[in-house]
């Protein structure tokens, strides 16, 4: 999972500048994930200055939480019923 194959660059070019990115980020439990930030600073002239990438922070996320566990195998047992 080398930081390059993060596609924030692409996520830049599609979304009009100045943006920012915000809310919530879906992570699967047990995933290792790599994350680096780039700003843009919108100048006079119309132009963005645009910074370089921060540090890669890399991460990995816990296990389901047990209320979790508890939703997915209500699901499980439902469907067994109907099987």
């Amino acid at each position: 999972h080398p930081a390059q194959d993060v596609p924030t660059k692409l996520v830049a070019k599609a979304v009009p500048l100045p943006m920012t990115v915000r809310g919530h980020w879906f992570l699967s439990p047990r995933t290792e994930y790599s994350v680096a930030v780039q700003t843009a600073v919108k100048q006079s002239d119309g132009e963005y200055l645009v910074s370089g990438w921060s540090e890669t922070v890399e991460f990995c996320t816990g296990d389901y939480a047990k209320e979790h566990l508890a939703q997915l195998q209500e699901k499980a047992e439902l469907i067994a019923g109907r099987m």
